[in-house]
């Protein structure tokens, strides 16, 4: 009895020890469970936190957690720039900032390429995933384009930019808008002025055959014409209107009139620097020749559109005549002087960041070089009769 009695005691002890135990399992297990709830709480509202700001996004799953990169550094490169001419990219302050610029073409996500330089030029093979850019904003009449239909760039091109309005980002010369206009004494400005029409050109044979347009044209009006295509000459090159810019523009704007911007070619909405180089307070009239919309693309009031006359000869006579009127041609140089140039386009920097982290828009195309050559993209002088 006795010894029934201490049994008993026994299993009483084991089983209070038993579910003292289980309880201080599940009271351990319920701590950790909580502790790690607490965890995963504070940890996803980070990230939820780092999301807003664009850095990465997380999904969190049974605990576990998975990071998707959203915006890791990205690289671009600039591959075969004008000599002393490349981008340099300023990500700082852009919506998506975790761009650099690399040197390596291996390590790069967007590889920009300039379609008109790429004569002698070894283009890499693409990674997959690598992101690829033509640009260019050189007429597209240029025989260097020619080095596009390499078989080995069909189909490797995502995104263009061009002057053209449908490439995948438009890049312009310039644009023009108001400005509250200085004061100047239009009067003096007339009177000083000695010839009618500058031309400042560096290519004398053209496919839109504008030296045969000036030399009909030159019949009927004087036309001085600076650089190695005439006798005048203006800075280190005779028609410098960059190095020397300040100094050429300075005589333009004291002694001439007129100014011929007329283009190398044909081409729809290719307005180049030969027309803003004018702005803001080069005192000439602009006369402009080209394949551009001017009529869309500019105010109206300051400048002639060759398109507007029968002939060159037509157009001759009429400058000739607007020379010397001097209230007719002092309203147009007034008009002028209320606009300024801008650059319209986006900040490339900014602009391609974004772009190649969003990897937006998916594009490519089949063949860029038949893409930049669409008849209706250029085309030949049609006012030589």
């Amino acid at each position: 009895m006795i010894f029934n009695k201490v049994r008993i005691k026994r299993l009483h002890f084991c089983l209070v020890y038993l579910v003292t135990l289980q309880v201080i399992v599940l009271v351990g297990q319920r701590w950790s469970l909580r502790s790690q709830d607490k965890r995963v709480h504070n940890r996803t509202t980070a990230y939820q936190k780092n999301e807003s700001d664009g850095l990465l996004s997380a999904q969190v799953s049974s605990f576990n957690l998975k990071f998707t990169p959203y915006r890791k550094i990205m690289k671009i490169m600039d591959y075969n720039p004008r000599p002393g001419n490349h981008f340099r990219f300023n990500f700082q302050g852009c919506e998506y900032d975790r761009c650099a610029q690399t040197s390596d073409p291996s390590e790069a996500n967007l590889l920009m390429i300039n379609g008109a330089l790429l004569k002698n030029v070894s283009v890499p093979k693409r990674p997959t995933g690598q992101i690829w850019l033509m640009y260019t904003r050189e007429p597209l009449t240029d025989k260097r384009f020619l080095e596009l239909k390499r078989p080995s760039l069909r189909g490797q091109f995502n995104w263009t930019r061009t002057y053209f309005n449908d490439s995948t980002f438009v890049s312009f010369y310039g644009g023009l808008r108001a400005r509250v206009p200085p004061d100047k004494n239009y009067d003096k400005i007339y009177q000083n002025k000695q010839f009618d029409v500058a031309w400042f050109v560096s290519h004398c044979n053209t496919s839109s055959r504008r030296e045969d347009f000036v030399r009909r044209m030159a019949s009927k009006v004087n036309v001085h014409i600076f650089g190695k295509c005439g006798n005048y000459s203006c800075g280190a090159k005779g028609y410098d209107m960059g190095g020397s810019k300040d100094a050429c523009l300075n005589m333009l704007s004291r002694d001439y009139k007129f100014y011929l911007s007329f283009e190398n070619s044909f081409c729809r909405e290719y307005l180049s620097e030969k027309f803003f180089n004018l702005f803001p307070d080069t005192d000439v009239i602009p006369v402009v020749r080209g394949g551009a919309n001017y009529t869309k693309m500019l105010p109206s009031g300051f400048y002639i559109n060759s398109k507007d006359f029968r002939s060159p000869e037509h157009l001759g006579n009429y400058l000739h005549e607007l020379a010397r009127d001097r209230d007719k041609y002092l309203t147009m140089l007034k008009t002028k002087t209320r606009y300024e140039k801008y650059q319209p386009n986006d900040n490339l920097s900014c602009t391609l960041c974004k772009a190649v982290h969003t990897q937006t828009p998916q594009h490519s195309y089949e063949d860029v070089y038949t893409w930049l050559t669409r008849p209706d993209n250029c085309w030949p002088p049609d006012d030589l009769g």
